[in-house]
């Protein structure tokens, strides 16, 4: 009978060593949930053009278009044509409860042409738009 309380007694012991270790690892989960930025990924793999200028927006897009270098095109995450973006572009417009903070933000690959962006930019134009930005990245030294 003894020899059981003793083995109880040691893995009693044991368990509570490992209290702070679960602590730790407890406050380093919390410490990088806060300080990390959780960011949703883009539908498609873009590198922004580079840029000297460092000012960012404070809101988000109420739009954001991202083209790809394979010329696909999405909206919103969803896939589109680039006959639909006007119609598309409208209709948020109109539903939008704060049309004075409504903007679009195209976010495109550096590698793309500015004639394969052109279209994109007419689209946003006839649908009445005018805050647009084109999401660019610091270029690296400047960070």
């Amino acid at each position: 009978m003894k020899i059981g309380e003793k083995y109880a007694a040691r893995n009693a012991a044991n368990d509570d060593n490992m209290v702070p270790l679960i602590n730790v690892v407890f406050l380093m989960l919390v410490f990088f949930m806060v300080a990390g930025q959780i960011q949703k990924a883009d539908p498609i793999a873009v590198m922004p053009p580079h840029s000297i200028n460092d000012n960012r927006a404070v809101t988000d897009p109420s739009i954001e278009i991202v083209l790809g270098t394979d010329g696909s095109l999405y909206v919103d995450d969803k896939l589109f044509v680039i006959d639909d973006v006007q119609v598309y572009l409208e209709q948020q417009f109109a539903s939008a409860p704060d049309k004075e903070a409504f903007w679009v933000q195209i976010k495109a690959d550096g590698g793309i042409s500015l004639e394969k962006l052109r279209p994109v930019f007419n689209q946003v134009r006839l649908a009445g738009l005018t805050k647009v930005s084109l999401a660019t990245q610091l270029e690296r030294g400047k960070e």
